[in-house]
């Protein structure tokens, strides 16, 4: 599934029209590692799951020291087996690669974004949409699960049971 995606790696449409070059390979370069750190699942081992959706909830905060918040969930499945929805751990190389993309925005011109939520589907399409509003994990509320509930979205998207 990894070799697929990364072969064909590709920005939502919508997205890819308003993102120069650089931009965009720097969203390829966080999306592939992304995918490479899904498979480290927080309550389970990976073993022979295949994912189909990948959501990445990511709030940052630079100018009040450098803080950050993840939430962070794979749709995956086990062969003959319905879909589930697990937790995995980003790594510190994936968190560094989404400063160096909203440093190389803010170069452009850009506002620096607050939050970013990026979604990978398994055929490679993938969605950026940033937020530059106040965090709202790193700013007290720690309640904030926008994740939550995904596998039912996903399934009511697609007309799945």
């Amino acid at each position: 599934m990894f070799k697929r995606l990364f072969a064909g790696l590709h920005k939502d449409e919508e997205a890819s029209k308003a993102v120069p070059d650089s931009v965009g390979s720097l969203q390829d370069d966080v999306v592939r590692s992304i995918v490479a750190d899904s498979s480290d699942l927080y309550d389970d081992e990976w073993g022979d799951r295949d994912w189909v959706h990948i959501a990445v909830n990511h709030e940052l905060l630079i100018e009040e020291g450098r803080r950050s918040s993840t939430q962070t969930a794979v749709l995956a499945h086990r062969p003959g087996a319905p879909l589930e929805d697990l937790s995995f751990r980003m790594s510190m190389g994936t968190k560094r690669k989404l400063i160096a993309l909203r440093d190389a925005m803010s170069r452009e011109g850009r506002e620096p974004w607050t939050i970013a939520d990026i979604t990978i589907e398994g055929d490679g399409r993938y969605k950026f949409t940033f937020g530059y509003g106040p965090p709202p994990r790193i700013n007290g509320d720690l309640l904030h699960t926008p994740l939550k509930g995904l596998l039912e979205r996903y399934k009511a998207d697609r007309g799945l049971k």
